[in-house]
């Protein structure tokens, strides 16, 4: 795996048709030696998948804008796969197993915003990371819809002049507040302590 931050330049950097404005990739993710236990172990351990992950943002080419030359800011990895590490890392780490198949629960989600701005002051810039995922969770068995719900996670950061190294991290902790605001909600712990485990259920 390459080292967390900006993503090696032959992979990051590349002109487009129209001239030299660049594309920089970062590589964004939730480690999971930065999850902790949360409200979300009180459930009770569950077999859990994680079902279709789908990207409805309006624009899924960029996650922002560079204000210096207009080139694009994307993720080294789709950001479909890196909400779906993120969904099992907090899954794993508040006791919960994740499987492919015969699940207790069912976790599929939409990402609906995903996104990098630069905002200029007076004197000083703000760098604004917002992430928006629409998690809906279903009993594993039956597929009856438990919860649909939307989980938000904002960082911001003032900076006085522009710093690349910084953008990142702004998402990460973005990304990282979102799985906090999911992994501490009481109506997701109620939903997924409403599963039962295959084994529990009567046979038919």
């Amino acid at each position: 795996m390459s080292p967390r931050g900006l993503a090696p330049v032959s992979l990051v950097l590349a002109l487009t048709l129209a001239g030299c404005t660049m594309t920089t990739a970062l590589d964004v993710g939730y480690p999971e030696q930065g999850a902790n236990r949360a409200l979300l172990a009180s459930a009770g351990p569950r077999r859990v998948q994680i079902g279709d992950v789908v990207d409805h943002r309006m624009e899924t080419a960029r996650v922002g804008t560079k204000a210096k030359d207009g080139g694009d800011i994307v993720t080294s990895r789709s950001v479909v796969d890196i909400v779906r590490e993120a969904l099992g890392v907090e899954m794993s780490k508040n006791r919960h197993v994740l499987v492919s198949d015969r699940p207790d629960v069912l976790l599929t989600a939409a990402v609906e915003v995903f996104r990098l701005d630069t905002l200029q002051g007076y004197r000083r810039l703000q760098y604004v990371g917002e992430i928006i995922i629409a998690l809906t969770v279903a009993d594993g068995s039956t597929g009856d819809t438990l919860l649909t719900r939307r989980y938000v996670g904002i960082r911001r950061r003032d900076v006085d002049k522009p710093d690349e190294s910084q953008w990142r991290e702004v998402l990460d902790t973005a990304l990282a507040r979102a799985m906090h605001d999911l992994a501490t909600d009481p109506a997701l712990v109620a939903a997924v302590g409403r599963s039962r485990a295959p084994s529990a259920r009567p046979a038919t």
